[in-house]
C-alpha cells in the first residue's frame, strides 16, 4: 500500500482504516452545518444564543466520510454553542489541499493529520501548539507519551491524537505445536524468536516459520527505538547506517540470517508474490499490523487456531518497538475559533463510542487500560489476546514520512534491501548500509542547500 513522496504516509494511515481515515475515490463534502440533525440542532440553538460554526477538513472516501459525518452529528446534536461542519477529501490529494488551503490563508479550523507528518507542516507554523489547552482540559495523562512526541516538534504539541495503530507478531498455534514449540504468551529472546521460525520451516510442505511482507522496509529503520538505533537523525538531516550496530543488526536477522540463509522466511516483498499470506496456513508466525486482524479471521475461520504472540527482546538492543500508525486533530493557527475547535477534538478523545468504534485501538488510556476493554469484542469476532495489542501500540515508535524522508525510505532504503532480498548474490549486507548511508546524505545535503 506504499505509495511515494508524500502519499506514502496517508497509505499508511489509510491501511489502519481508523474511524477517522479513509482511502477514497472522490472528493466530497459533508452537507452545510452537518447534516439534517446537525442543521436542526443549529437552528434550535440559534434562538437561544450565538452560534460558532466550525470547520473541519479530513480525509476519506465516501462510506468513511458518512461516518464521519456521524460522528460530527453526534457532536452537534449535543452542543448549542458549537456546530462542526465537515469536509471530506480524498486521500490521495489531501497534502495538495492543505497546501493550497495554506497558501490562500483559509486552512479550515480543524485539520486531520496523521503522526508521520512529522514536522513538514508544523515548521511552517500552520497549526497552533495545544500544549496550555491540553494542560487545562486535563487531557495529557490520557494519552502514552510515545503518542504525544509524535505529535510534537520543537518542544510544542500540535495535534491530538484520536486513534491509533501498531504493528504487532501474530503465531498459528498448530504450527507451533507441531514444531514442539510453546506457544508464546509472555516476554520471550530473540533467539527463542528466532529458534521457532527455524523450527517450523519446512521445504517439504513450503511452510515457512515467518513472514514479513512489506514491513522489512519498515521495521529495522527503528526495531530498538529512536535515538541512536535510527537509521537516520532527522532533526539534524544526517544518515546514520553505516556503523550502527542496532540497524545492522535488525537486517542481518530477519533478512541474511531468516531468509537468505535458513530460508525460514520467504525472500518476497509481498504475501502476494506467494499466493497469499498467514491466513494460508502456511506460516507459524507473521508481522502484521493491528487492522489485519479482522481480515484474518474472517479468512482462516475454524481452519486453524491462531493468537497475538509478544515482540521479542533483544539481549543486546532491548523490546522491539514497531512503527505507530495513528492519526490526529490539529488547529489552524490563523483559526479564530480555536477554543470552539479545541471542545470538539477535546469531546472525539472522551467519547468512549468514538475511541472504541473502530479496527484501530483507542488512544484514551481511561478507556484502553479499563479491564472491561479487554474483554470486548464485537459479535462473531477473534477473540485475541487484546493486551499484546496495546503492549506494541505503547512501545511503537513515530515514523517522519514527508519531504525528503520520504525519498530516502523509497527511493534508498526500500531500494537496497530490495536488492538484498530479491538478489543477494549481487550484494550483501555491509554494502547496502554503504550505499543507503552514502545515497541518503546526498539526499539530506541537497535538502539543506
Amino acid at each position: 500500500m506504499r505509495r511515494k513522496g508524500v502519499t506514502v504516509l496517508m497509505a499508511a494511515v489509510m491501511a489502519a482504516s481508523l474511524i477517522f481515515t479513509g482511502c477514497g475515490k472522490s472528493e466530497s463534502t459533508g452537507t452545510e452545518g452537518g447534516s439534517e440533525a446537525g442543521n436542526a440542532a443549529a437552528e434550535e440553538s440559534s434562538n437561544a444564543g450565538e452560534v460558532t460554526t466550525v470547520d473541519y477538513v479530513f480525509w476519506g472516501n465516501q462510506t468513511e466520510i458518512n461516518t464521519i459525518m456521524k460522528t460530527v452529528d453526534s457532536f452537534n446534536a449535543t452542543h448549542t454553542d458549537i456546530q462542526v461542519k465537515g469536509t471530506g477529501i480524498d486521500p490521495s490529494v489531501y497534502l495538495q489541499k492543505l497546501s493550497a488551503y495554506a497558501s490562500s490563508n483559509t486552512l479550515p479550523d480543524i485539520v486531520q493529520v496523521a503522526v508521520d507528518y512529522g514536522d513538514e507542516y508544523t515548521k511552517k507554523g500552520m497549526f497552533e501548539p495545544l500544549d496550555g489547552m491540553i494542560e487545562q482540559a486535563g487531557l495529557k495523562d490520557l494519552v502514552g507519551d510515545n503518542l504525544w512526541n509524535g505529535l510534537s516538534y520543537d518542544g510544542q504539541i500540535y495535534a491530538v491524537p484520536l486513534q491509533a495503530s501498531a504493528c504487532l507478531m501474530v503465531g498459528n498455534k498448530q504450527l507451533f505445536d507441531e514444531a514442539g514449540v510453546e506457544f508464546p504468551t509472555d516476554s520471550w529472546t530473540e533467539e527463542e524468536f528466532r529458534d521457532a521460525a527455524v523450527k517450523m520451516t519446512n521445504a517439504d510442505k513450503k511452510q515457512y516459520g515467518v513472514i514479513y511482507a512489506g514491513s522489512i522496509i519498515e521495521w529495522p529503520r527503528a526495531l530498538y527505538g529512536n535515538g541512536d538505533t535510527q537509521i537516520y537523525d532527522w532533526d539534524q538531516k544526517k544518515m546514520n547506517a553505516s556503523g550502527n550496530g542496532a540497524v545492522r543488526h535488525a537486517w542481518d536477522l530477519l533478512v541474511s540470517d531468516l531468509m537468505i540463509e535458513q530460508k525460514a522466511a520467504p525472500a518476497v516483498m509481498s504475501s502476494k508474490d506467494i499466493g497469499g499470506g498467514f491466513e494460508t496456513g502456511k506460516y507459524g508466525m507473521a508481522l502484521i499490523g493491528f487492522w489485519d486482524i479482522a481480515e484474518i479471521h474472517k479468512v482462516v475461520q475454524d481452519s486453524f487456531d491462531w493468537d497475538l504472540i509478544p515482540l521479542p527482546v533483544s539481549e543486546e538492543y532491548g523490546q522491539w518497538r514497531t512503527p505507530m500508525y495513528a492519526n490526529a486533530l490539529s488547529i489552524s493557527a490563523n483559526s479564530q475559533k480555536k477554543e470552539a475547535a479545541f471542545e470538539y477534538i477535546k469531546w472525539t478523545l472522551e467519547n468512549r463510542d468514538i475511541q472504541t468504534n473502530s479496527v484501530s485501538l483507542p488512544v484514551n488510556k481511561s478507556i484502553s487500560e479499563d479491564p472491561a476493554f479487554l474483554s470486548e469484542f464485537p459479535e462473531g469476532s477473534k477473540q485475541y489476546n487484546k493486551q499484546l495489542a496495546l503492549d506494541a501500540l505503547a512501545n511503537s515508535v513515530s515514523w517522519r514520512n514527508t519531504g525528503v524522508i520520504a525519498e530516502i525510505n523509497n527511493n534508498v532504503i526500500k531500494t537496497e534491501i530490495e536488492r538484498l532480498i530479491l538478489k543477494p548474490e549481487s550484494t550483501d549486507l555491509d554494502t547496502v548500509l554503504e550505499n543507503i548511508q552514502t545515497e541518503g546524505q546526498k539526499l539530506f545535503d541537497a535538502e539543506k542547500e
